[in-house]
């Protein structure tokens, strides 16, 4: 590095006042990066590797993956080329790509200096000089992955260190302690309360809810008082507990078990614990999207129990002699399947049992849009059941698409046919992206994917042609043969990965986990024939439009709400950035014709979307 240092300053005199940092640690995440060069307006991430057993391209997506977290999140970083450069002795090298600063290169050590000056005469000199100690006091907030966040909460990690709000007071850390201080309270009282946290897509209900069991478990009796994580989203469950146990230790005794003891699946825990009367070890559970909770009707065909899921958990929870809690993580507007209770259950379960106290963000009560408009109560709040508005409990900023936290309005909008609020919202930038090509979509997330970004395609259950265009409908018997949990979790290189781009994953698997970088091809279960939304079922050759009434508190029972609905899962399921395919059509197929299709791009592209650029810029 010395020499690599002095060959450069020969080349370039003005590097000679450049700052170089060594052992630069990214907080929490834990990433220590080798050096870091301060080239006036540029920043170069080094990576070096000795011996011969690393090779280039495992190497390579370090640095980059180094240099994204920089670009990403670090705030003196946004903005500027952060060029990564891998430095060891490689059987291959990578060289530098002219057109994408953001490849960087693999390099011997021979050959960094040039490469350094390579890259500062492509793309230095742009932009106002950094200053060096600003860019080291520089704040630093990464916004993780769920995956990636549960790791590191389970990893004894806070989450007022994972995912720090740029919204000041609003942010997870102001409900985890509002959360924290209503259990203590409830066990110091020996009451029974119910907690209902709500959010926007994407504000990190799920995080909170996961650092709350994990957290507040550490304060719990081990031998009486247990807390568990609650989901009815099976593809969730799966995903975060095969993450957990390869990123906690896979080795270590006892946590594979410990972490599927803690995250489960909802359901079976309700109809497991229903029948007896037998109080549960969990003396807290938390709720995920319990909004989606199933209907008497549903559990009545299902498991022959004739009542809601509310009902059940209130009912097993409410066995314990002593304190219960539970914490129920509402959202709304992502209901999509049959039988799903909704928020008003709740509330119709505490109609008789005003034995519990509830503790609810205003919004529940108020029918606020990140619940879609339904209420815990249809009318007024039952007497003698205590009922308290803390704000706290309320997450308003979505942390999921870090580019842009306009981007859960912008779906809202153009989902509810609001088209020029929709544009509105989109003339602040938005990273969503228009085309018709698939596979220039392809290859611009291929571009995008460096480091350990995760890229992959989405496309709605319904959208049953999209075979015609090369993608297999993601339905449940072709699924079957697709682990989905792999599709998640296997690296780049890998074929079962979402990198490979060859299979599409539908809203019910991809509900509640994400993706750094999204391709949605949009289907014909869901067009904009003169600007109005249409939701539609194929029924032989034709397609069929449904309605329903819309009610907010009629959920996922309404068909046009129930497919409005998979594609604001879908649309919302991206953290940096999202291409839409719209396919050309066929006007020779009834079922796939070109001006349905051509409504679908003209009302996206009128609801303020642009073209996809070129590059990976």
């Amino acid at each position: 590095m010395q020499q690599a240092f002095a060959d450069l300053v020969t080349l370039h005199p003005p590097a000679a006042a450049w700052m170089v940092l060594f052992e630069y640690v990214l907080p929490v995440i834990g990433q220590r990066l080798d050096c870091v060069i301060l080239a006036e307006d540029m920043i170069f991430v080094l990576e070096y590797k000795g011996g011969h057993s690393a090779t280039a391209q495992a190497a390579l997506r370090q640095a980059q993956d180094y240099a994204m977290n920089l670009a990403d999140f670090h705030e003196q970083s946004r903005g500027r080329r952060v060029v990564p450069i891998a430095v060891g002795n490689f059987r291959r090298s990578f060289q530098l790509n002219p057109d994408s600063p953001k490849q960087g290169a693999a390099i011997p050590a021979a050959a960094l200096a040039e490469n350094i000056m390579q890259s500062f005469v492509n793309w230095g000199g742009r932009l106002a000089g950094l200053e060096a100690d600003a860019w080291i006091r520089s704040r630093y907030f990464p916004v993780p992955t769920i995956v990636a966040a549960a790791s590191a909460v389970y990893g004894n990690h806070d989450v007022r260190d994972i995912a720090k709000s740029r919204a000041g007071a609003e942010n997870l850390e102001v409900t985890q302690l509002a959360v924290a201080e209503a259990v203590r309270d409830a066990r110091a009282r020996g009451v029974r309360k119910l907690i209902l946290i709500t959010g926007v897509p994407g504000a990190g209900k799920t995080l909170a809810g996961l650092n709350v069991v994990q957290r507040l478990a550490l304060e719990l009796d081990p031998e009486q008082e247990h807390a568990s994580f609650l989901s009815g989203n099976g593809p969730l469950v799966k995903v975060l507990q095969e993450a957990l146990v390869r990123n906690v230790g896979r080795r270590v005794p006892g946590v594979s078990r410990s972490i599927r003891s803690r995250i489960r699946e909802i359901h079976n825990f309700v109809r497991d614990s229903y029948h007896g009367t037998v109080a549960p070890a969990d003396r807290l559970v938390v709720f995920d999207e319990a909004q989606r909770a199933w209907t008497a009707e549903k559990n009545d065909k299902k498991f022959g129990i004739p009542f809601s899921e509310p009902d059940m958990l209130l009912d097993v929870m409410g066995r314990h002699s002593g304190w219960s809690v539970v914490i129920g993580l509402v959202g709304g507007g992502q209901e999509i399947h049959a039988g799903e209770a909704g928020l008003a259950a709740w509330g119709d379960a505490l109609a008789t049992r005003t034995d519990w106290e509830v503790l609810t963000s205003p919004e529940a009560l108020n029918g606020g849009p990140s619940v879609a408009g339904s209420r815990l109560f249809r009318g007024e709040i039952p007497e003698r059941l205590t009922v308290i508005r803390e704000a706290s409990l309320h997450l308003a900023v979505p942390r999921r698409s870090f580019e842009s936290e306009e981007a859960a309005a912008w779906v809202n909008a153009a989902l509810a046919g609001k088209r020029r609020l929709a544009a509105e919202i989109a003339e602040g930038g938005l990273p969503i992206y228009l085309t018709r090509d698939l596979t220039a979509a392809r290859q611009w997330l291929k571009s995008m994917a460096k480091g350990y970004r995760r890229s992959g395609l989405v496309a709605s259950s319904g959208a049953v042609r999209l075979r015609a265009e090369g993608v297999e409908v993601p339905s449940f018997d072709f699924l079957r043969g697709i682990d989905y949990v792999k599709w998640f979790l296997e690296p780049d290189g890998d074929y079962r990965s979402s990198n490979q781009l060859e299979v599409a994953l539908s809203e019910f698997e991809m509900q509640g986990l994400e993706l750094d970088l999204v391709g949605l091809i949009w289907g014909g279960d869901l067009v904009f024939p003169d600007g109005i939304v249409t939701a539609r079922k194929l029924r032989g050759l034709k397609w069929v439009s449904v309605s329903g009434e819309g009610d907010p508190q009629a959920s996922a029972d309404d068909p046009h709400i129930r497919i409005n609905n998979k594609y604001r899962v879908l649309l919302t399921r991206f953290r940096k950035r999202m291409v839409i395919v719209v396919p050309p059509g066929d006007d020779g197929d009834p079922t796939r014709l070109a001006a349905d299709m051509d409504s679908v791009y003209a009302y996206l592209a009128a609801c303020g979307l642009k073209p996809l650029p070129l590059g990976d810029d």
